[in-house]
């Protein structure tokens, strides 16, 4: 009776094994190996169950048969195929977890390298990874930032609205912003956050990456500095205009005029005054049709930005002071008067910077319109100069503040390099509705 008993469990057990061994088969990739091993427990099951029956007198396979000797073999032969299939299996999961590995120290090499910070958030605001940059600069240790909320290393005012972006974040996916950041000293810094949502072991968390922006803050400062000073000089230069070109010949009509009511009626010195006013009034006219022309070309207004680039060149190249070269596509109207004059103003700019300061004897321009952006490319083989001095100096190069200046206005890309000899300066500025006026 113990041997039919310890027979059966055998057999449940050998079942039970075969069960577990066909859940394998169904979630794994690697499915031969067991497929060999479940057919195995069978052919054992059902050994089992011969030997029952030979016990209940029902059967003499499992005794008087080659039958057992032959399942014998096959269940060996099995077990061994499928034991082997599972070492290799093993092995490709222990360099596929080696792999990982590699791969989680790269991701953390390129995390903590990042000379931005980069932050972990759960969707209530709480910080829960961070980067060495994140921690250099706000001061802390990464375990003091661990579990405390964002808002807490907001500046001032910016920590009330933590909550308003992580809903924007939430509906929307993603979301630049800009705010400030203090550290444990309490120093203030500007950053730029751009802000996403992710999924990290199926659970949704919001990455940002704070990218410090002091010095760009403190450029849009001197630029706007200098944007005040170039229209300061600019009124002063148009009231200089009439005050010393427009106005005496306004105050000598006048003298002319007054003395015209003391003389007698067609006399010839009447007529030699009225004369000589109509030919002040003409020098006038002409004084106030180039004070206007400085103001806004008529040929900008008239024809576009490439014929009032073309007519400008021209007078240039006919002082031979240096030569320039153009390369224009034809820009039509659509552009709209204020970024025709922008770019008009830009390109007035750089030609009087280097005729100025760059001991240049040739200058290369092109204006592309290609895909909806517009390019302009200036080149000179003039002396160069250092851009970031001539930004923080202003001095003899004021005119590039005003060219960033401008090319921010159009959200357009301004880029600067010297080409030794010379300088190469590439702008470009997509053509929307929203960059120009109507």
């Amino acid at each position: 009776m113990l041997i039919i008993i310890i027979i059966g469990i055998s057999m449940l057990l050998r079942l039970a094994t075969f069960a577990v061994v066909i859940n394998y088969y169904k979630v794994s990739r690697h499915r031969t190996a067991w497929l060999l091993i479940s057919v195995a427990m069978v052919l054992l099951a059902l050994e089992s169950l011969f030997q029952l029956l030979a016990l209940a007198g029902m059967s003499s396979l499992a005794s008087d048969s080659f039958i057992p000797y032959a399942a014998g073999l096959a269940v060996s032969v099995l077990m061994l195929t499928g034991t082997a299939l599972i070492s290799t299996i093993l092995k490709r999961l222990a360099a596929a977890e080696k792999k990982k590995e590699n791969i989680e120290r790269r991701f953390q090499l390129l995390f903590n390298t990042s000379s931005d910070q980069v932050f972990v958030l759960t969707l209530e605001g709480k910080i829960v990874e961070v980067n060495l940059s994140a921690c250099d600069r706000l001061e802390m240790q990464r375990e003091e930032l661990l579990n405390r909320y964002f808002k807490e290393i907001k500046a001032g005012t910016a920590a009330e609205g933590v909550m308003d972006h992580i809903h924007t974040i939430r509906s929307k996916g993603k979301y630049i912003f800009e705010t400030e950041l203090r550290s444990k000293s309490g120093n203030r810094f500007p950053v730029e956050i751009n802000c996403r949502l992710v999924e990290i072991d199926d659970q949704p968390y919001i990455t940002c990456i704070a990218r410090n922006i002091s010095e760009r803050k403190e450029l849009d400062k001197k630029v706007r500095i200098a944007i005040i000073e170039t229209e300061e000089t600019e009124r002063k230069r148009f009231a200089k205009e009439i005050h010393d070109g427009l106005g005496p010949l306004l105050s000598a009509i006048k003298l002319y005029v007054n003395e015209l009511d003391a003389m007698e009626d067609d006399t010839d010195e009447r007529k030699e005054f009225i004369s000589h006013i109509n030919g002040m009034i003409n020098e006038a006219v002409d004084s106030a049709r180039n004070i206007a022309n400085n103001i806004t070309p008529k040929t900008l207004t008239d024809f576009g930005l490439t014929k009032a680039l073309t007519t400008f060149i021209e007078t240039i190249n006919a002082t031979n002071l240096l030569k320039i070269t153009t390369h224009f596509d034809v820009v039509d109207r659509s552009l709209g008067p204020t970024m025709e004059l922008i770019f008009y103003r830009i390109t007035n700019e750089l030609i009087n910077n280097t005729i100025k300061h760059a001991n240049a004897s040739a200058i290369d321009i092109k204006l592309r319109l290609t895909e909806q952006k517009l390019h302009l490319n200036y080149r000179d083989d003039g002396i160069g100069f250092d851009l970031q001095q001539a930004i923080d100096k202003g001095d003899n190069h004021m005119g590039v503040k005003n060219i960033i200046s401008r090319v921010r206005s159009m959200n357009g890309i301004f880029n600067f390099r010297n080409t030794a000899p010379g300088i190469e300066i590439s702008i470009t500025v997509d053509i929307h509705p929203d960059n120009h006026q109507p």
